[in-house]
């Protein structure tokens, strides 16, 4: 294993939200400002470049595994580094790939993860509360997980009447994985089961939709969208999607 030189920098993943600059933590942005190296993808670099001044910056098109590896290399020569990127780097972002990187090639450095504003609490916002009850999140992205995992893990949390937050539903393969998916979730739920889409968050084109299971083979459905799939319990009214959590006089929730 290669052990820590006292002389490393420390990495931190830092998370910049779903793409307003406002919706940034201080934390975030303090750690972005005090580092000596920031990677990130270039749809990053519009958020955090007014705290960037004497770093080092990569903002280029990279796989995750070469933002890794370019950190890695810029933090074992002493530099400070952040990852930042899109969302929460915890949530099906940056922290795992990080993680899992550090772990198949035995380095050990000092990592910090730096929370953001994940996309499905962002979603939420704008629809209302879907995720006022118990949830489960599920990712239909085509690579790491066979589809019969997913298949299972779609069937259990929809027996079990969890509101789903679906991201990738494209995928690579398009809409025929998120009708499939839809197809299980409708096995256990009615037609008229509400479902949240936000598109395209944080940018000006941002959309937000709600409609039902049975009329969303109607709706058009961008590739950077985020499905939220109300349970047996969840409404509509006024515009707005609530999933309801129960309170009781005198007990609480």
């Amino acid at each position: 294993m290669l052990s820590l030189n006292r002389m490393s920098g420390t990495v931190y993943l830092v998370g910049v939200g779903p793409g307003r600059p406002e919706l940034i933590t201080p934390e975030a942005l303090a750690v972005i400002q005090k580092v000596s190296v920031v990677i990130g993808q270039p749809e990053c670099f519009n958020l955090v470049h007014r705290v960037i001044s004497f770093q080092e910056v990569f903002f280029e098109r990279q796989s995750p595994l070469e933002r890794c590896r370019l950190a890695v290399e810029k933090a074992q020569i002493g530099g400070d580094v952040a990852i930042v990127s899109i969302g929460d780097p915890g949530t099906f972002a940056i922290a795992s790939t990080f993680l899992g990187y550090v772990y198949d090639n035995s380095i050990t450095l000092n990592v910090q993860v730096v929370p953001g504003l994940n996309l499905a609490c962002y979603a939420a916002s704008l629809l209302g509360a879907p995720l006022g009850n118990d949830s489960s999140t599920v990712t239909l992205t085509d690579q790491g997980i066979p589809w019969s995992v997913t298949v299972r893990r779609l069937e259990a949390a929809a027996s079990a009447d969890f509101v789903i937050v679906i991201y990738n539903p494209m995928g690579k393969l398009g809409p025929s994985r998120l009708g499939q998916a839809l197809g299980i979730i409708a096995a256990f739920r009615s037609g008229e089961t509400p479902v949240g889409l936000v598109s395209l968050a944080g940018t000006p084109n941002e959309k937000v939709t709600i409609t039902t299971i049975s009329s969303l083979a109607e709706t058009p459905i961008p590739v950077d969208t985020i499905v939220i799939v109300g349970n047996s319990q969840s409404y509509v009214h006024d515009g707005k999607f609530n999933t309801p959590r129960f309170y009781k006089e005198g007990v609480g929730y």
